[in-house]
């Protein structure tokens, strides 16, 4: 998701997003102090987690404007111990938000979803779910890439084909997209950064 957020944020922002996994308090330390700009216009932050606390902790520096909740599964369990703290370390990034923070929640139709339904205090959006903020239609997948048309909740569409193979980047695109349209980005602008 950061890829491809930073390929289509970058049709119109100067991005800066950590490399690699730079994803633990010294990761996103180094990339703010050798990497981060005054000209940069936004910063992506993937934030890593093995414990409890790990988000909160880099929400703490990093202040987040924009969340994003991909998937919470069953990864780390040796660390976690349970479900329940992996759901509470993933949506601390959400209770990060400020108020006019903006929290992005793919449809897993489990978790994410009710983590989605749950979230009131700050701006939101669902992917993946027709009739939600972005979903999918007329996809095909090839060996070639995929094609589908980017459906958002204002009615706008747009056809779309990217390089990309597998459904699995169709979420991870829409994802993105839910982001792309919050910054202003134009229809054009999205369907390139998607191709």
């Amino acid at each position: 998701v950061k890829v491809i957020l930073n390929t289509i944020l970058s049709q119109k922002y100067n991005v800066l997003s950590t490399p690699a996994s730079f994803n633990t308090p010294m990761g996103l330390t180094r990339v703010i102090r050798e990497r981060l700009e005054p000209a940069h216009q936004i910063f992506l932050a993937e934030m890593g987690a093995r414990h409890r606390g790990d988000i909160r902790e880099l929400t703490d520096f990093i202040q987040p404007s924009i969340g994003v909740v991909t998937s919470v599964g069953p990864q780390h369990l040796d660390t976690f111990k349970t479900l329940e703290n992996i759901i509470q370390t993933k949506y601390d990034l959400i209770r990060a938000l400020p108020e006019n923070g903006f929290a992005v929640f793919n449809d897993d139709h489990g978790i994410c979803a009710e983590l989605y339904e749950k979230t009131k205090q700050t701006p939101k959006a669902i992917v993946g779910r027709k009739g939600g903020d972005v979903w999918a239609e007329n996809v095909r997948l090839s060996d070639q890439g995929s094609t589908f048309t980017l459906c958002f909740r204002d009615g706008s569409a747009i056809d779309c084909h990217t390089r990309l193979l597998g459904a699995h980047n169709i979420s991870n695109i829409l994802l993105s997209c839910a982001i792309a349209k919050h910054l202003k980005l134009s229809n054009l602008q999205i369907q390139r950064g998607i191709s």
